[in-house]
């Protein structure tokens, strides 16, 4: 990782100021990317969704378990492309999911031990968004820090301790920023179908079956932003837990001096 061709500055920000940019790098960085990764890895989890719903007949329970089960360890291959791509690496979508598939066994590994440790503190009264704030990082430790399963959720649990209330507030602002891309999607569908094309509601409104495709189309779409939100989340925690912003500067003083150097 070469901190001195980050495509963005380092520097500490908001929340609000990180959520803004993951905004901004989707649409202007890696727009082409996101939607070709989107059609090869989440496509198909809403093809299995919809097969499940329609033609399994299951419960919206069991389907949003389902959704969220296949698209969770989707949003690592997300992670690894913004993080091969904010430090100016070009990739192709083969070579994306091909390094996602070197780490899949450390990063499904870590996914699996920080959720058995959330379901067990949950059981011992331990506060849900402590214990999911405190794993929100095993993402980027195991596909990004190559860390093993292990590794990976200390590793997660000590960068969101250096910062408990900011990582707190990152938590939270990332669960809600998925709840409006549900909500809006579930919105925006509803009007294009029932009032756009005047077919009413043929698979009914979210309020009242809790499941509708757009809800659905939502949830999917929210992956990558996600990712790409709490990776830079985890870029500003470790600009500010391990100095990258000074180690910046001082790369670019360096190579004033050897080109001044260079000029004399």
């Amino acid at each position: 990782m070469n901190l001195n061709q980050a495509a963005v500055v380092l520097r500490p920000r908001k929340v609000s100021e990180v959520l803004d940019l993951a905004c901004l790098w989707l649409v202007s960085r890696s727009l082409a990317m996101t939607l070709r990764l989107s059609a090869v890895v989440l496509l198909p989890v809403f093809v299995i969704v919809m097969v499940c719903r329609y033609a399994l007949q299951w419960p919206p329970f069991a389907l949003w378990l389902l959704a969220f089960a296949l698209v969770t360890p989707l949003e690592g291959v997300f992670t690894i492309a913004a993080g091969r791509m904010l430090f100016n690496e070009q990739l192709s979508v083969r070579q994306v999911l091909g390094l996602y598939r070197k780490r899949l066994g450390a990063y499904l590994g870590a996914l699996l031990i920080s959720r058995f440790y959330i379901a067990l503190a949950s059981l011992l009264i331990v506060p849900l968004p402590i214990l999911s704030m405190r794993m929100m990082f095993v993402h980027e430790a195991a596909l990004l820090e190559m860390a093993s399963a292990h590794e990976a959720t200390k590793r997660s649990t000590r960068l969101a301790t250096l910062r408990t209330s900011g990582a707190f507030q990152a938590w939270f602002a990332l669960l809600l920023a998925q709840i409006a891309v549900v909500a809006v999607a579930e919105i925006v569908g509803q009007g294009i179908v029932g009032q756009l094309l005047q077919l009413g509601q043929p698979f009914g409104a979210l309020e009242k079956v809790w499941f509708t495709p757009f809800a659905l189309l939502g949830l999917l779409a929210s992956v990558p932003y996600v990712a790409v939100a709490r990776y830079l989340l985890y870029i500003d925690t470790r600009t500010r837990t391990d100095g990258w912003d000074i180690q910046v500067r001082f790369f670019a003083i360096a190579a004033n001096e050897d080109k001044g150097g260079l000029t004399t």
